[in-house]
């Protein structure tokens, strides 16, 4: 992953990365952060990149043919078609999603803005994403930058020692992280809870979800209007399950599966309310069960469905069917199973982001 940030204080940004999981990132190679110096782009003798504002008002305002000037130096390096991320108040708020998304990007542009902000004729030119770290003003992009830098790099393969911590992020189910504890055992009278030293790893899940749940309910509820819980389940043969899985575990750390070839599962049936999320997958192949169609005791209420048929062109009816059922399809991937396989995390992100919408 290369960054290239455009500010007026291009030390504070190689000061801050140069340090801590970023530094050693940069260090063995994994990231790059190159900082592009706007006041080199000025178009007078003084250097300077700003004037006042026309209209009047408090404040100055950074002129757009360095920035122009700026963006234009960075694209010769990564080539056109590089995202260019605005940090502003005015943005899309960066949240697990969007940070995954960038994250599939080989290269990327971050342009700080400083004083009142950007000539808004350069941000119409050049600009493809506005985005925000939150509610509240800086006085430069500088911080939004690193910030952003920091979250996006935990996904680039090799920066953390342990993957595990960037695949399975609490808020990619926009839950809060449950409690931690380590040694020792007890401190000051307080014990480590007894079932994280049960061994019991499905135990562990469950009370790590519900800790999850209870502390997102007390100090995020927001969140909660957002997160879902998710199941995947499928017919046909064991490449459709491990598709369906792989796909289910991208969307929520706390997924769970039903094998709908399993005929006791089909009998039972299953209610789904409107803050879960189903993703089902159907072999096109696979023959009709004598007991009827796989999903036709799946019930929802106003449900999101996901659909994924690993063959494109021979989709059973389910959507129409499903939909009858009370379920409503969010989305409908279709393709080879090589093809679905490689782009699991896509679809993931997509997913999420079609959450987001509803």
């Amino acid at each position: 992953m290369n960054y290239y940030v455009l500010t007026l204080f291009p030390e504070m940004i190689r000061q801050a990365a140069g340090t801590s999981i970023l530094g050693r990132a940069i260090r063995g190679g994994r990231i790059q952060v190159h900082t592009v110096n706007i006041r080199d782009y000025s178009v007078n003798k003084h250097m300077r990149v700003d004037d006042y504002p026309y209209g009047g008002g408090a404040g100055m305002v950074m002129e757009a043919e360095p920035v122009c000037r700026a963006i234009e130096a960075a694209e010769r390096e990564t080539g056109q078609g590089t995202r260019v991320v605005y940090l502003t108040p005015q943005g899309k708020v960066l949240n697990q999603t969007v940070v995954e998304e960038l994250a599939g990007e080989e290269n990327l542009i971050l342009l700080c803005g400083h004083y009142e902000g950007i000539d808004e004729r350069v941000l119409e030119e050049k600009v493809t994403d506005y985005i925000s770290i939150g509610d509240y003003v800086l006085t430069g992009g500088e911080l939004g930058a690193l910030v952003l830098i920091d979250a996006v790099s935990r996904f680039v393969p090799g920066v953390l020692s342990n993957e595990e911590s960037a695949q399975f992020e609490s808020l990619q189910d926009n839950l809060l992280e449950y409690p931690h504890y380590t040694r020792p055992e007890e401190w000051r009278r307080k014990k480590v809870p007894e079932v994280l030293l049960s061994g019991d790893h499905r135990r562990i899940e469950e009370w790590r979800r519900e800790k999850s749940l209870e502390r997102t309910r007390e100090r995020r509820p927001d969140l909660l209007e957002r997160s879902f819980q998710v199941t995947g389940g499928w017919f046909g043969g064991e490449n459709c399950g491990v598709l369906v899985r792989s796909l289910t575990d991208a969307v929520s750390r706390y997924g769970s599966c039903l094998d709908l070839n399993r005929k006791k599962i089909r009998r039972q049936g299953r209610v789904f309310g409107e803050r879960e999320l189903l993703i089902l997958g159907l072999d096109p192949e696979a023959e009709t069960p004598e007991d009827g169609r796989p999903w036709r005791n799946l019930r929802g209420r106003g449900t999101p469905l996901v659909l994924v048929f690993p063959k494109a062109g021979q989709e059973p009816p389910a959507a129409e069917e499903m939909e009858k059922q009370g379920f409503r399809v969010l989305t409908v991937f279709s393709g080879s199973l090589q093809k679905l396989s490689e782009e699991t995390r896509e679809y993931a992100i997509q997913i999420r982001k079609n959450l987001e919408n509803l």
